[in-house]
């Protein structure tokens, strides 16, 4: 039993430091709006996941992402994505030269 849980924060870290890296990377690239596409809280083992598909238009191309943003909680995620109902509009980073990748910052 320990050990899982010790797996959920090893995990958890390892998404949360990774996403901190990503968002100081793209601390430069322009911003759109994008719209929420979807939004859910799979239940799953190991720490528990938002996630978010989005749109979002750069010179009149169409391309989508998805935020998986961690949490310890199931609670606390449910939460956070009760913030991205389908068609709330947001800020994203979408990078330079690839258009394709984007983040939320």
């Amino acid at each position: 039993m320990v050990g899982l849980f010790l797996d959920i924060i090893v995990e958890y870290l390892i998404r949360v430091i990774g996403r901190a890296i990503k968002r100081y990377r793209s601390r430069g690239w322009p911003t759109v709006r994008a719209t929420v596409s979807s939004s859910e809280c799979p239940k799953r083992s190991g720490c528990n996941l938002a996630e978010v598909i989005y749109l979002y238009c750069v010179n009149g191309e169409r391309y989508s992402g998805t935020n998986k943003k961690p949490f310890l909680s199931h609670d606390s995620a449910e939460e956070y994505i009760r913030h991205f109902a389908p068609g709330t509009e947001f800020t994203v980073r979408v990078k330079p030269d690839d258009p394709e990748v984007s983040i939320v910052p």
